[in-house]
């Protein structure tokens, strides 16, 4: 059965392949990508397509062309590969890279912020991509100012149009990669709707989705109304359900004793399975250091006596062995993480006149997800003679003023819970008038969105007035802070953590609290535009849009365990200074900031030729915005592009942009994050967990975007119902906004022997050139500045075909990202390097593919349908990455890796047209590869998140109407 598998699997395969080396899909112009890309319902005829108004300028009206190139993404096609929503399907599209999803998501705090669906196009951040509602600017959801598109409405989205290159000056800041715009079917008259169920094959992961959209024309036509409702959940699942997930992988050094840190090329990485944290301990606790040498390295049996702790077999990375006691994570985290959405939508139409038309529209979305993270744990805790949990065996060894530190998760009492809910509205309003052939709009939106937060975590106060557990005068065991401070701990209930069964439910309760934020982002915008033509050129019409724009943001962040706020820690004692916080892992800084924009805008169209021997058409585009900031003045953006056409069936463009990304309000304005990361030190050979603190900087300045874009559109007449376009791109971003990562910084500091400026962003107890274990750094700071600069360069290919077979039509499509470069610098003194083709699993981890493509074949006839992708990711180098010398891993790089997904689909000829389909994502159940992180056994799944899937094969099955 496995051979006829495989058998068939290649078949499909070499098929795909011939038919990507001469047809695939989604060509990408205004024209032919919207021929190309058309849906394939039954209603979608040329008169449809031929109203489409294409995303990327104010001006390119029906039937023109433009010079930016536009991936157009039909719901119907995208909901074939993918039917949960739209961002997991546009994901697939190899314009997208490193996007963060419930599947795919590294941060296991909250202080990251960045959590949901949130689209990275190029690679280069969620931040510098514009999202889109219909033209409309969607307010940011998250505190760092991303936008989850789970609360989009999709059901009456009818498109996605991505805009793969600079479009600051038709829309705005942010849109240095692009823009994606969710285009809605805004004269939709009846009544559709949806209802699924999936699961996976494992029995696990299920989801539905439910929705119901109507629309209606009213007044002789004048008025129209649509509305939707709809709602969403997939369940998650912990890392214990997938292969790999339980079994403690990490990257380690593997040349044992090598004086060399690990990652450097005479100690590379290698990946390893049943690993151990030795300077933790899983469940049962570990004197780590101690005024008695002899109880160093001891650890806690049941009961509370010690034995020496047994360090398994080295590797090369100190403190780090295979099997023995010490800390690995479990898999009881979260692989991939619950989501429900509910969204609700609404939009209102009426010509007041002939010529004037006003609008009203609404859009109300939750967002809900949870996820578990590792257990609560006692991390260096210092404890002292005469605790009254110690075991007499134990207390024998301690003179009166001897103590010991403690390390220890208390897997037991299970993982710490979290709760995610974004609450979204979005609400505009407007005009439109027909004047003297110019078109005219005034529209003004508001958005809101609320974001809250919830974990439940130990409370350090609390937790040391417990650990200090002493005998009262009447023999009792009570909090030493109760006798020797009376009233600031009222309630204090001692805690006993010595040794697995300790400490008890109850017990851990009193010093359990919950660390919360509430992030409100709020965006009113302005926006007065004409478009009309302004004069007639022997080749056609000059078309101008010219506008003015006013932006208001706001973002008040507010936060119970903001670490600008100093803790009273009167009366404790034992609290190591990486702990000097309200609550153990998640503290996150309240930040308040706004700031508002004013802006001027210009956009023309200007035909040269026309009909004319080997120039069918040549023509123009250009734009230019003025933007002036609140917060750091003016900046010019603006865009330049052509087309030429020497035949109608060759199309050749080009264009040269300037674009920026504005710092966001959390950028300029946020307070101290921080958190504590377990951490491997190059330069003590230690590992433990270090804290890391990061903040805004309000001297910010916008980033600067250089896109340069060129390709050739062919649509043969001879060769009917073929498209292809070829496009090359290079962007190049100056001062780009970045935090270097920790291990950047600590890297950077030991490369340099000390003189990097970066050094100073590092707190030890000891100077540089101290290597011993006792100049382990307490705490990084990371600054956010505008010190780095991104290059990214590739071609952009794509197809399509489609042909009568018999009495059915098939259409087969393909595109295709080749990455040249991805070249990033972090700061001016450090090095360059090409990330193109290379991939690292880390918390700030990242993969590259040189190549990415989709291709698919769609066969209807009636109303059956079958129709097949495959996602195609290109070799992955782990690390070795040319002027870092830090990445060096001895593994074989990913070979490529393939996905299928199927739909077969049956829409009866009946009232309501009902379609029953069952779709099957990651058809043969490929596995993720291993890539292991290079850090605490376990604390990531072994894979590149962004990039492989980890849920496995699911089928969903449901039916679609529409009356």
């Amino acid at each position: 059965m496995m051979e006829r598998l495989k058998i068939s699997r290649l078949a499909l395969l070499c098929g795909c392949t011939f038919v990507f080396a001469i047809t695939p899909a989604n060509a990408q112009n205004a024209d032919t990508s919207t021929r190309a890309a058309s849906t394939s319902d039954a209603d979608a005829d040329t008169s449809r397509i031929q109203d489409i108004i294409v995303t990327g300028s104010r001006v390119v009206r029906d039937g023109y062309n433009q010079p930016t190139p536009v991936t157009v993404a039909p719901t119907a096609e995208l909901q074939k590969a993918t039917p949960t929503n739209l961002a997991d399907a546009l994901n697939k599209l190899p314009q997208f890279a490193n996007s963060v999803s419930p599947a795919a998501n590294t941060q296991l705090q909250g202080n990251s912020g960045e959590h949901g669906n949130l689209l990275n196009l190029r690679g280069v951040g969620p931040t510098r991509a514009l999202i889109l509602l219909d033209g409309i600017r969607v307010p940011p959801t998250t505190f760092r100012g991303a936008v989850d598109v789970n609360t989009i409405p999709q059901l009456l989205i009818q498109r996605v149009d991505v805009v793969t290159g600079g479009a600051s000056a038709v829309y705005g800041s942010d849109a240095v990669s692009g823009a994606v715009n969710f285009v809605l079917e805004k004269k939709f008259e009846g009544l559709k709707g949806v209802a699924q169920r999936g699961i996976s094959t494992r029995g696990d992961l299920g989801n539905y989705r439910v929705g119901l959209a109507g629309g209606l024309g009213f007044a002789g036509g004048r008025g129209h109304v649509i509305a939707s409702l709809e709602r969403f959940s997939s369940e998650g699942i912990k890392r214990s359900a997938r292969i790999y997930g339980d079994d403690a992988y990490a990257a380690v050094g593997s040349v044992v004793g090598s004086t060399d840190a690990p990652g450097r090329a005479g100690n590379p990485f290698i990946f390893l399975p049943n690993l151990r944290f030795a300077t933790n301990d899983f469940n049962n606790g570990i004197i780590l250091t101690s005024t008695v040498p002899s109880l160093a390295n001891s650890i806690f049996l049941p009961g509370g006596a010690v034995r020496p702790f047994q360090r398994g077999a080295p590797t090369g990375t100190p403190g780090t062995n295979v099997g023995g006691d010490g800390l690995y994570i479990p898999g009881s985290n979260q692989l991939i993480a619950p989501l429900t959405t509910t969204q609700g939508y609404g939009q209102l139409s009426y010509d007041l006149t002939e010529t004037l038309t006003a609008h009203a529209q609404g859009s109300y979305s939750r967002s809900v997800t949870s996820y578990d993270t590792q257990a609560q744990s006692v991390l260096g805790f210092r404890f002292f003679s005469g605790n009254a949990f110690l075991d007499p065996s134990v207390q024998a060894r301690l003179g009166p003023n001897d103590s010991f530190t403690v390390f220890r998760f208390i897997d037991e009492q299970g993982p710490i819970p979290t709760n995610e809910a974004t609450n979204a509205y979005l609400v505009n309003g407007g005009l439109e008038w027909q004047l003297g052939g110019w078109n005219v709009t005034a529209d003004y939106t508001h958005g809101n969105s609320v974001t809250k937060f919830a974990q439940t975590q130990i409370e350090i106060p609390k937790l040391a007035a417990a650990l200090d557990a002493v005998r009262a005068p009447n023999g009792s065991i009570v909090c030493r802070v109760t006798l020797t401070n009376p009233g600031l701990y009222p309630g204090c209930v001692p805690i006993n953590v010595f040794g697995a069964g300790t400490p008890t439910t109850d017990a851990l309760q009193t010093v359990l609290g919950v660390s919360r934020y509430r992030a409100s982002n709020t965006t009113d915008d302005f926006v007065v535009s004409a478009r009309g033509d302004l004069v007639e050129l022997p080749a056609g019409v000059v078309t101008v849009a010219i506008g003015a724009q006013y932006r208001r943001q706001k973002l008040n962040l507010t936060s119970n365990s903001d670490p600008s706020v100093a803790i009273d820690f009167t009366g404790l004692r034992g609290i190591p200074a990486n702990r000097m916080t309200r609550f153990n892992n998640t503290n996150v800084g309240s930040a308040f900031g706004k700031l508002n924009v004013k802006e001027a805008f210009a956009e023309a169209q200007v035909p040269i030729f026309k009909g004319q021997p080997f120039a069918e058409e040549l023509s123009l585009n250009g734009a230019f915005r003025l933007t002036d900031y609140s917060t750091s003045g003016s900046v010019n953006t603006w865009k330049i592009g052509a087309v030429y056409k020497p035949v109608q069936d060759i199309m050749f463009r080009v264009t040269r942009s300037r674009d920026i990304r504005a710092p966001s309000l959390f950028e300029l304005f946020a307070g101290i994050q921080t958190a504590p990361v377990n951490f491997n030190d190059p330069h003590t050979g230690t590992p433990g967990s270090i804290r890391q603190f990061s903040g805004g900087n309000p001297d910010l300045t916008p980033e600067t975007g250089d896109t340069f874009a060129a390709g050739i559109v062919l649509s043969p007449s001879f060769f009917s119902g073929f498209n292809a376009s070829i496009d090359y791109y290079d962007l190049k971003i100056d001062g780009a906004i970045a935090t270097q990562g920790l291990n950047d910084v600590v890297n950077e500091c030991e490369t340099s022997g000390g003189t990097s400026p970066t050094c100073s962003l590092i707190d030890r107890p000891l100077p540089f050139s101290d290597r011993s274990p006792a100049n382990y750094p307490t705490s990084v700071s990371l600054i956010t500045q505008n010190i780095s600069v991104l290059k990214t360069s590739g071609i952009d290919v794509a197809l399509s075909y489609r042909m009568s077979v018999g009495s059915g039509e098939v259409t087969l499509r393909g595109s295709m990202n080749y990455l040249r470069r991805y070249i990033s610098q972090t700061n001016s003194v450090a090095p360059v390097i090409d990330y193109a083709g290379h991939g690292v699993n880390s918390q700030t981890g990242y993969a590259f593919p040189k190549v990415r493509s989709t291709i698919s074949i769609n066969y209807a006839n009636g109303g059956f349908t079958a129709f097949a992708q495959e996602s195609i990711i290109g070799k992955v180098k782990i690390g070795n990455l040319e002027n870092d010398p830090t990445t060096s891993y001895a593994v074989p790089a990913v070979k490529p890796v393939f996905y299928t997904d199927a739909t077969l689909s049956y829409k009866f000829d009946t009232a309501g047209s009902p379609e029953l389909f069952l779709t099957a994502t990651n058809l043969f159940d490929r596995k993720p590869p291993l890539v292991a992180a290079a850090a605490a056994p376990g604390l990531l799944y072994p894979t590149l998140f962004t990039l492989y899937d980890v849920g496995g094969r699911t089928m969903t099955a449901g039916v679609r109407f529409r009356f």
